[in-house]
C-alpha cells in the first residue's frame, strides 16, 4: 500500500484482499478487531469497500465494482479517448460508475497542470451529487428521484437538483458547477450500452477554466462517450 499527502492509496486487488482477510465471511465485530487493523478498516470504510454500523464491519458497495470492471473491462476501450480529451483540454478525465450509491472511479487520466482536480478512487454518497452521480440519478423513475432527493438533499437544494437530473435524463449530459467542491466544475456524459448505463465519462477542473469552455467540453465528452459505447457493443 502506497501513501501520499492526500491519504492512503492502494490497488483494487490489494483492497479486496485486505477486506476479505479483515471481514472473513463478510462481517467483523468491532470488538474483535485488533488496534493494528483500525487504520486499514477506516480507510476501507472511507473508500466504500466496507461499511460500519457501529458494531460490525460489512463488505461495502465498492466490492461489487471490482468484478464489474472486468465484465468486460471498459477501461482499455475508454483509455485512448480519455487521452485524446486530456490532450484537447488539458484537464483531468475520469471514467466513473456508481455502485450501491457509491461513485467508483474506474480510471483517471490526470492533468499535469499545477492547479488541477485529482479525484479519489471512491466517492461515498453525499448531499451534493457530482455530474456523474446526477446521470445515475437520471436513470431512476420520477418517484425514486423524488424519494432520493427528499431523503438525502438539503431542502434549499432540492428543486435545483431535481431540474438538473431531469435535464440530464433528456440530454445524457450533466454538469457540476461547484456542487461538490468550491471552484470545481465538471461535465459528464453517459456511456450507454444497449439499455444499460455502463459508466460515465467526465472532465473536471478549476471552474474558471471549465466554465469558459463548457459547451465545447460537453460536446467532445459526449462524442467520446458515444464512440466508447459503440465499441463496447462489438
Amino acid at each position: 500500500m502506497a501513501t501520499s499527502a492526500t491519504g492512503s492509496r492502494c490497488e483494487s486487488s490489494d483492497l479486496y484482499s485486505s477486506c476479505h482477510e479483515s471481514t472473513g465471511s463478510g462481517t467483523l465485530s468491532a470488538g474483535a478487531a485488533k488496534s493494528s487493523l483500525h487504520p486499514l478498516l477506516k480507510a476501507l470504510v472511507f473508500r466504500g469497500y466496507l461499511t460500519y454500523d457501529g458494531s460490525r464491519y460489512r463488505t461495502g458497495p465498492s466490492i461489487g465494482a471490482l468484478a464489474a470492471v472486468d465484465r468486460p473491462s471498459i477501461v482499455p476501450i475508454a483509455q485512448p479517448f480519455m487521452e485524446d480529451l486530456l490532450r484537447q483540454f488539458v484537464e483531468t478525465v475520469m471514467l466513473g460508475r456508481v455502485v450501491g450509491g457509491t461513485l467508483i472511479y474506474l480510471h483517471n487520466v490526470e492533468s499535469n497542470q499545477v492547479v488541477r482536480y485529482s479525484p479519489p478512487r471512491v466517492r461515498p454518497p453525499s448531499d451534493h451529487p457530482s455530474s456523474t452521480e446526477k446521470l445515475y440519478l437520471a436513470e431512476l423513475d420520477d418517484e425514486q428521484i423524488d424519494r432520493y432527493i427528499d431523503e438525502h438533499i438539503h431542502p434549499a437544494k432540492r428543486e435545483v437538483l431535481r431540474a438538473e437530473v431531469l435535464e440530464a435524463r433528456a440530454t445524457g449530459v450533466a454538469f457540476n458547477h461547484g456542487d461538490t467542491f468550491p471552484d470545481l466544475s465538471a461535465v459528464a456524459a453517459r456511456i450507454v450500452v444497449g439499455d444499460s448505463l455502463a459508466a460515465c465519462l467526465a472532465i473536471g477542473g478549476p471552474s474558471r477554466r471549465i466554465e469558459s469552455r463548457l459547451n465545447e467540453i460537453a460536446s467532445a465528452t459526449t462524442y467520446a462517450a458515444n464512440r466508447i459505447a459503440k465499441l463496447l457493443l462489438r
